[in-house]
């Protein structure tokens, strides 16, 4: 009886070279996490502000004394002014008060404190420029009590996203031992699972997000199909070092790049589209814009994690077919 063969170990410079190439990947993964939180932080300037002002005059000047990266709207009344806040089309409107001499400010505090922190510090120079005052401010669309900091967006999404990369490193894992057919099945109730748990722990436990519970569980569903089975679908292609590329993807620059802890309006643009492009980012505007600003805005951003899910797939499948062939016909074969 034949002893099967025993894999031989790494020794010397083939040892070396592999555990190098791992420190790099690691030290790889730690600066792209940190340079990326960090650098898009460091200065974040206006790209595309949309402020909207009321009136001929304060419309002129706004125009010409605006700060670079805001876009001002000129509205013919302050309350088609202040309803471009409500339907997120403006961060802020900017309008006259009651006492003269004074304008006042109403921003969207759901568009986060750095969109509203620009917003503000742009109203302050028109209003400078214009030779009037802010005589207050007044936040028409305000977040949640359990959430000032405006920040439980990002942490279900980043959640729901690393918990959906390691159910599926998982996955690769036992790529020699499951089928791929229940290797997806696990991951699609891993997405159901995770979904519907955080959407009760986030919601009626906790009370930190005002989307619904149904709309909640479907983004989160569509979150964590789209990025586990993305990662099963290069881990297939790229082979191991697909983990690492989905890790930079993912949990690095689409969290990065979501809008949830620096605005996508202070972003450069290039940035900025490339994280509506991702799973995380689309998943965080989809939640901002079904629990402030109702359903409406959501569809572009349903369709990108649809898209990301279905593409996925379609990869898996195509990859599986041939290699599924393959082995039938060595099966057919006669001994």
């Amino acid at each position: 009886m034949t002893e099967p063969a025993v894999p031989s170990r790494l020794t010397g410079a083939r040892l070396a070279g592999m555990l190098a190439t791992q420190v790099l990947v690691g030290v790889v993964v730690a600066t792209a996490f940190v340079g990326l939180y960090v650098g898009l932080q460091r200065d974040p300037r206006p790209h595309g502000l949309p402020v909207a002002v009321s009136g001929a005059s304060l419309g002129e000047v706004a125009g010409h004394a605006a700060p670079d990266g805001v876009v001002v709207h000129v509205y013919a009344s302050a309350e088609e002014a202040r309803r471009a806040v409500r339907a997120h089309e403006a961060v802020a409107a900017l309008t006259p008060a009651s006492a003269p001499g004074s304008l006042e400010l109403s921003v969207a505090g759901a568009d986060g404190r750095s969109a509203v922190g620009a917003a503000t510090a742009s109203a302050e120079v028109l209003a400078r420029v214009s030779g009037q005052r802010l005589s207050g401010s007044i936040d028409l669309v305000p977040l949640v009590e359990h959430d000032q900091q405006g920040l439980v967006g990002f942490y279900i999404v980043f959640g729901v996203t690393l918990a959906s990369f390691v159910l599926a490193q998982v996955m690769v894992s036992v790529g020699a031992l499951v089928r791929l057919r229940w290797r997806v099945l696990t991951l699609l109730v891993g997405a159901v699972a995770s979904a519907v748990a955080v959407a009760v722990l986030a919601g009626p436990v906790f009370g930190a997000t005002p989307a619904s519970g149904p709309v909640l569980v479907g983004v989160l569903v569509l979150l964590a199909t789209a990025v586990s089975l993305s990662t099963l679908a290069v881990a297939a292609l790229v082979g191991p070092m697909g983990n690492v590329l989905a890790t930079l993807v993912f949990t690095t620059l689409g969290n990065a790049t979501s809008g949830a802890t620096v605005s996508a309006y202070l972003m450069p643009a290039l940035v900025a589209a490339v994280g509506r492009a991702l799973p995380p980012g689309a998943a965080f505007r989809a939640l901002v814009d079904a629990g402030y600003y109702g359903r409406d805005g959501m569809s572009r951003e349903l369709v990108v994690l649809a898209a990301w899910a279905l593409a996925a797939g379609g990869l898996l499948l195509l990859h599986h077919r041939p290699r599924a062939a393959g082995n039938r016909r060595t099966l057919d074969v006669p001994a």
